[in-house]
């Protein structure tokens, strides 16, 4: 949930790990959604294609991969602290050997549709009392700017959507609600006036510019390059709809004092899905 404190002159956008700048080609970008951490581990894990199998079904060599995002709520209980997390987990086998090409649209494909599936979690009525964070103006786009940054080529992207000044940001900030009251469901930015008076109309929908909008997702195709995993092996009919992917809704609990827990949701202690799916078969 992004706040008025969290705006930062954009002269530090590509040098801070947080905070809120305002750009003039992509509107809000939020720097932590923007470093590309998750999708920079993504990247490793498709570049090192670790525990590759044959599978003799499917006359391919396929390695497990799997993406989270998620948010989290600190708590206390008598004589303990705790993290509660929840978010979105998505399993798949990936085939070997792919080329960079393919591998970032894989990466794509799966980052949108988590990302995606995430908002909509945060959105929901169990959370949206609390905050106004699921598919804000800044979110999507932000995600994608950080996808951009680990797998693109040319420069930062960051300083192609060129940041604005603090003073100037300020300015579009006090003009309008708070951003996550500015819903964006889509990838594409929500720009708002840069030209007084700012508090007139509403946010633009604008399209993604060429320079962030050269990877390309996969459609349905995407069972070409990878299928939904069930217990570390591919799946091509894991539900009827032979196009959906498989994102999966977790809890997790972790002790506060908990050091080093593993980036992957499935190995943290007491991991548990809120809503399971089983793979679909047809007898």
């Amino acid at each position: 949930m992004s706040t008025r404190s969290d705006i930062t002159d954009g002269i530090f956008s590509t040098t801070r790990k947080s905070g809120l700048v305002y750009t003039e080609e992509l509107g809000w970008i939020d720097l932590g959604h923007a470093q590309g951490n998750d999708a920079r581990m993504l990247k490793d894990k498709l570049d090192s294609e670790s525990f590759s199998r044959y599978f003799e079904e499917y006359g391919e060599w396929y390695f497990p991969v799997s993406y989270h995002q998620e948010m989290a709520k600190k708590g206390r209980f008598p004589g303990y602290e705790f993290t509660f997390h929840t978010g979105v987990n998505t399993q798949v086998m990936v085939k070997a050997c792919l080329s960079p090409e393919s591998k970032a649209r894989v990466a794509l494909t799966i980052m949108y549709g988590t990302a995606i599936r995430f908002e909509a979690w945060q959105n929901s009525i169990l959370f949206n009392w609390y905050t106004d964070s699921g598919f804000s103006a800044e979110d999507l786009v932000s995600d994608l700017v950080g996808f951009y940054r680990v797998f693109g080529k040319g420069p930062d992207p960051l300083w192609l959507a060129k940041p604005v000044s603090y003073e100037t940001a300020i300015q579009i900030w006090d003009s309008h609600d708070p951003i996550g009251h500015y819903k964006n469901t889509t990838f594409s930015p929500l720009r708002f006036s840069l030209h007084p008076p700012m508090k007139h109309g509403e946010p633009v929908r604008k399209n993604l510019p060429a320079w962030l909008n050269y990877i390309k997702p996969f459609g349905q195709e995407y069972n070409n390059f990878f299928l939904n995993q069930f217990r570390n092996s591919p799946i091509d009919n894991f539900f009827s709809d032979r196009s959906r992917i498989n994102h999966e809704l977790y809890g997790s609990i972790t002790l506060s004092n908990t050091k080093n827990y593993s980036d992957d949701p499935f190995e943290r202690p007491m991991y548990f899905l809120l809503n399971p799916h089983q793979p679909h078969y047809v007898w």
